[in-house]
């Protein structure tokens, strides 16, 4: 039986397919490939895509278009804004309503539809009222733009705070077997409130795939350079955490990455993942993660090996958890 997830008006399969690695931060695809596997998962069964401005700074959404575009009726489109680029063309925090409108209007552009399914403010701006961001996004919903809003990275008490602005459908933030918190408890709020909670990052940067073993075999430009947890002698011993996670996988005839899907989706029926991947062959292996039937206890098992207190470094350097509004319990007082 195939997990679903009530996402707005969509019953979506528990498993979704997050677009950014064919864009940005990982070793990149070209377009042909990129055309081919976009293609490749709608026909596997994948029918909730999740993309966003920042990735590639508009690249993402032009491939969408270009490679399914014809087949928009066939998937869940989910984008986000308020994470863009400055005028001088670097990565920028903006939650100003107009930068969101002008983001919103090169989306639906870029994506060649009228209308986005499922709009994120990717980050909350820390220099601007989350109920001002908001407003944009209930502007763009009466205008039709987009059906239904979401936030990402939210701490609780921001998300508190934006469901007594605006009904919010969905928050997307990094849960997995190494990240927990905040977003367990965001998670909670989220239950509580009737909204999905999407995890971004399941496989913790490609780690739980099992195929990154060698930091320094990565693209020069590869995200995980700049990663706490994928440096030296951390990133050794968090291997050995990931080699026991893998041999408990192996005894239950799963792969490693599996496991740590089906650990995320245990967390509650509300809950759903994003992995993504440039493999077709990994993108189904991940979405039958949604059918698989894995017990509590081997479940357990799993957040016992690998856990924020069996893993070694933080997830983003200070400098960016500083910019995150999730983060910011950290820095408190």
């Amino acid at each position: 039986m195939v997990k679903k997830v009530t996402l707005g008006d969509a019953d979506v399969t528990a498993i979704a397919y997050g677009c950014m690695g064919l864009s940005q931060a990982y070793e990149l695809c070209d377009e042909e490939q990129g055309i081919r596997t976009l293609n490749a998962v709608l026909d596997m069964g994948y029918d909730h895509l999740d993309t966003a401005a920042l990735y590639g700074f508009g690249k993402n959404e032009e491939l969408l278009n270009k490679a399914i575009g014809h087949r928009r009726s066939e998937y869940f489109l989910a984008s986000k804004c308020g994470l863009y680029r400055d005028a001088s063309g670097k990565r920028e925090i903006n939650g100003r309503p107009e930068v969101l409108m002008k983001t919103c209007e090169d989306s639906l552009r870029r994506l060649g539809t009228d209308c986005i399914d499922l709009y994120y403010l990717h980050r909350i701006d820390l220099n601007v009222p989350v109920e001002e961001s908001l407003g944009a996004l209930m502007e763009m919903k009466a205008q039709g733009k987009i059906r239904f809003i979401g936030l990402s990275e939210p701490s609780p008490d921001t998300l508190v705070k934006a469901l007594d602005s605006c009904p919010i459908t969905a928050v997307q933030s990094e849960l997995s077997l190494w990240t927990r918190q905040p977003n367990v408890a965001v998670s909670q709020v989220c239950k509580e409130n009737q909204v999905a909670f999407v995890s971004y990052s399941p496989l913790g940067r490609g780690f739980m795939g099992g195929a990154v073993r060698d930091v320094s075999a990565l693209g020069e430009k590869d995200i995980r350079h700049t990663m706490p947890r994928f440096q030296g002698a951390d990133f050794k011993t968090n291997l050995e955490r990931l080699d026991q996670l893998s041999n408990l996988a192996s005894e239950h005839d799963l792969t490693v990455a599996q496991l740590a899907l089906a650990w995320v989706l245990a967390q509650g029926d509300h809950i759903l993942a994003i992995p993504g991947t440039r493999f077709e062959e990994r993108a189904k292996e991940n979405l039958d993660t949604a059918s698989v039937s894995v017990s509590h206890g081997v479940i357990s098992q799993a957040g016992q090996i690998l856990s924020p207190d069996t893993i070694i470094g933080e997830r983003w350097t200070e400098v960016i958890l500083r910019e995150v509004d999730s983060e910011q319990y950290r820095f408190a007082g």
